[in-house]
């Protein structure tokens, strides 16, 4: 092994750090990541403790002391991250230079830099770089009590004057201002009008209001002389109301049977109920005074638009199927994403904080307000992540369930609107509560991180430059941040211009990534080929990992976290390591993903994660047999790690997990084995896996 040894090597202290990581996923305002929206972005304690370990010397017990303590809790005493950040710079005679070349959300880099580390990190997607810069460097030397307190004050001017605008967009706040029922969430589907005899039908796929137990709520198309009307029916058994929907993408009008493929653009936003709350529980009503007149609502977008020289963004959603589902249905562009009341109120709320923004330049200057500003720009994220016609209902729980969950965007038939200034779930009012509790985080920061917009495949730095590359990066096909991304930066961009001091572009320029230097294995931009997807990805990756070899010092360290689900998505990082001058040292397991989402994604979803322990090889990869990669991956089964992760509470599956990356790590380490390919490898490593774990899988799958 090449270098000191660093207390990496002796192994993370997975179960501590495992624990609080998934403890830290369920709680919020505790950590930055209330403040903005971003994907996948790992647990604070957990890469807290992986940056520690990647640069500690393991010198004696209060070494491995130190990394529990500090993997154990979401936000750690300060007093404990001055001890750690003063035994590293006694250890490195200064600050060591860390790296994170995916920066994504930012949580490496942050802890890095908690940890009295010179903290650096890149990404190519400019509204991963705005966040991070907004969290990590513009506040970075302020008074961050001072900052929270004007962030609350001018936070709650913006939605002050937000809830009287809106006053007459919303008609039952006043209609039900002196009852004690109030209302807090719209749920809508659509109607479309038959092509053969104009009867309007429902297009409800998700009809449930209610599925806690002894409340089974549905809403149940009625045949009416013109079209459909809705009732909500009682429904015990639990047996789906019947659907419009004659098959996959089909409808059957239920008065002369004519087929149709409807779409967004030619049906019409239907409201179906109304939920209302006294602060406990909830209860549904249809209503007919819910909504005002949609001739207002133009009127007003119209003139906003016209005194603010504002535009709707005309930026397009790429039609691919299984990844943005909303374009194959008539969602053209970004700026059909909310209904026209939604628009309205997220244009005015745009408005407002653009406004909130001058006044606090006049203030307090152009840091403060810069800082204030981006921090504020999270209430955006919320009426898009929660307030769009992708934010579901969920009938299991009765909550309002967030759009952009990922990997990809699913289309929906029937969505939820929250009251943005009300009480329901997703208002922005406890939104700004939980931006100032992230702004509160951000004060354990003492140091600005040096955060750029570059590619991973051309590091803007010189050789020798870094003691630990620590690095979080897109798993083959897991996630397509690019397209997520830009559903809130086509909205997010004049505000962002403005704390920028940028001249606002217009709104068809391509917005946060056009995705042509995104790592992902995605055959969409790989011309519909899932080979040429396969093969540009580890080619990316391979590049990345050879300019990470050139900017690590010489005795430095490579601490990769990785995980897959599929069989491909593994063998890209073999093909992508043998391409680059390392030598994986060890690979270590973290279980620091949540064990399901709102929207039924988890047959892949990724809850293990592992980390890849990389040096600089000291000689040549090479090609071993067949017989002598079985008697190594012989003595990894025998090892114990899965009886010690079970042990732990770890699930079988992520257990597997845990040891076929040791299987990948062995492949990667060679240059090839005689006589095999490396998928197939892979996937007899993985049966030997699961004779061993029966809960363990892996996928054989083309990329997306």
């Amino acid at each position: 092994m090449a270098g000191p040894g660093r207390l990496i090597d002796e192994g993370l202290s997975f179960y501590e750090a495992s624990l609080a990581g998934k403890a830290e996923r369920y709680g919020r305002g505790e950590t930055p990541h209330t403040i903005h929206v971003w994907w996948a972005r790992r647990p604070h304690s957990a890469m807290r403790a992986l940056v520690y370990a990647a640069l500690r010397a393991p010198a004696d017990k209060r070494a491995a002391a130190r990394l529990s303590e500090l993997g154990a809790t979401p936000v750690p005493q300060p007093g404990l991250l001055a001890e750690a950040a003063a035994e590293l710079a006694g250890q490195y005679g200064g600050a060591p230079r860390v790296l994170d070349m995916f920066g994504g959300g930012g949580t490496i880099a942050f802890e890095a830099a908690l940890l009295g580390c010179d903290a650096h990190s890149i990404d190519v997607n400019e509204l991963a770089v705005f966040l991070q810069q907004a969290n990590l460097t513009y506040g970075a030397t302020l008074d961050h009590g001072l900052l929270k307190q004007l962030a609350h004050r001018h936070g709650q001017a913006v939605l002050q004057r937000l809830a009287r605008r809106t006053e007459t967009l919303y008609p039952l706040r006043g209609r039900l201002a002196s009852q004690a029922e109030k209302p807090i969430v719209y749920l809508w589907t659509y109607r479309h009008a038959c092509p053969q005899c104009g009867y309007a039908y429902t297009l409800s796929r998700r009809p449930w209001l209610s599925k806690k137990a002894g409340k089974a709520l549905a809403m149940v198309a009625t045949p009416g002389p013109d079209g459909d009307g809705v009732d909500m029916v009682s429904l015990p058994d639990g047996e789906p109301p019947p659907s419009r929907w004659a098959g996959r993408g089909a409808t059957a009008c239920p008065r002369c049977s004519a087929t149709a493929t409807p779409g967004i653009a030619d049906s019409a936003d239907h409201c179906v109920a109304v939920v209302t709350s006294a602060g406990v529980g909830k209860q549904f009503a249809l209503r007919d005074d819910a909504l005002p007149a949609a001739g207002l609502l133009r009127e007003q977008e119209e003139t906003l638009l016209q005194r603010t020289g504002l535009a709707l963004p005309a930026t397009t959603l790429p039609a691919w199927s299984g990844i943005v589902n909303p374009a194959l249905y008539g969602m053209r562009g970004h700026a059909d994403l909310f209904n026209p009341r939604q628009r309205l109120v997220t244009l005015m709320l745009l408005e407002e904080l653009l406004a909130e923004h001058r006044t606090l330049q006049a203030a307090h200057g152009a840091d403060v307000a810069r800082f204030v500003s981006a921090s504020l720009s999270g209430l955006i994220d919320q009426m898009v992540d929660w307030n769009c016609r992708l934010s579901m209902w969920i009938p299991q729980n009765e909550q309002v369930g967030r759009a952009f969950c990922g990997p990809g965007v699913a289309m929906l038939w029937d969505y939820a609107e929250v009251d943005p200034v009300g009480t329901g779930p997703g208002n922005l009012h406890a939104k700004l509560e939980r931006i100032c509790a992230g702004i509160d985080a951000l004060a354990l920061l003492r140091r600005p991180v040096q955060v750029q917009r570059a590619s991973a495949a051309a590091l803007p730095y010189p050789d020798d430059s870094f003691d630990a590359i620590v690095t979080d990066p897109p798993y083959y096909d897991n996630i397509f941040y690019s397209v997520l991304a830009d559903f809130f930066y086509a909205w997010k961009k004049p505000l962002i211009d403005a704390i920028e001091n940028r001249p606002t572009t217009p709104p068809h320029v391509p917005t946060a990534n056009s995705g042509h230097d995104e790592l992902v294995a995605s055959r969409q931009r790989a011309g519909g080929s899932a080979r040429a997807a396969h093969d540009e990805y580890c080619a990316r990756l391979g590049q990345a990992l050879r300019e990470a070899a050139r900017v690590l010092k010489p005795d430095g360290l490579l601490a990769f976290v990785y995980s897959h689900a599929s069989v491909l998505g593994w063998a890209a990082l073999v093909t992508a390591f043998r391409a680059a001058p390392f030598t994986i040292n060890s690979v270590q397991p973290l279980s620091i993903e949540r064990k399901a989402r709102p929207r039924a994604l988890a047959s892949e979803a990724v809850n293990t994660c592992t980390t890849f322990v990389a040096r600089r090889a000291q000689a040549p990869r090479p090609v071993l047999a067949r017989a002598a990669l079985q008697a190594q991956f012989d003595a990894i089964l025998r090892g114990g790690l899965h009886r010690s992760l079970l042990r732990a509470g770890w699930h079988e599956h992520d257990a597997g997990v845990a040891l076929i990356a040791q299987g990948v790590a062995l492949l990667a380490n060679c240059a090839a084995v005689e006589d095999a390919d490396t998928a197939a490898l892979i996937v007899d490593l993985a049966g030997q896996v699961s004779a061993l774990l029966p809960g363990f899988s892996i996928k054989q799958r083309a990329s997306l």
